[in-house]
């Protein structure tokens, strides 16, 4: 019959076989984990470097369409359209 210590010094390799294993399986979970988030990370920044971009564009349509003469010619477009249709509705 073994004796506790026996038992226990017989089975430690194996518990350690057994927790080196299960390190090196979460190390690489977590390389794994960090390289995914890496590339979510690059995706992110490129959708918002677009985004900018196109903030950018519309600020620029926006300042060229407010403008004094841009309005002007806008309300008098609008206002021979409304004429016009003032008249057909006769």
């Amino acid at each position: 019959m073994k004796s506790p210590w026996q038992r226990f010094w017989s089975q430690l390799p194996l518990a350690l076989l057994l927790s080196l294993f299960v390190l090196a399986s979460m190390k690489a979970f977590i390389k794994i984990q960090t390289t995914i988030v890496g590339y979510r990370i690059g995706q992110m920044k490129q959708l918002e470097s677009e985004l900018l971009e196109n903030q950018s564009t519309l600020k620029m349509d926006l300042a060229r369409l407010t403008t004094r003469q841009s309005l002007g010619q806008l309300a008098l477009k609008n206002a021979t359209q409304g004429a016009k249709q003032s008249w057909a509705s006769y």
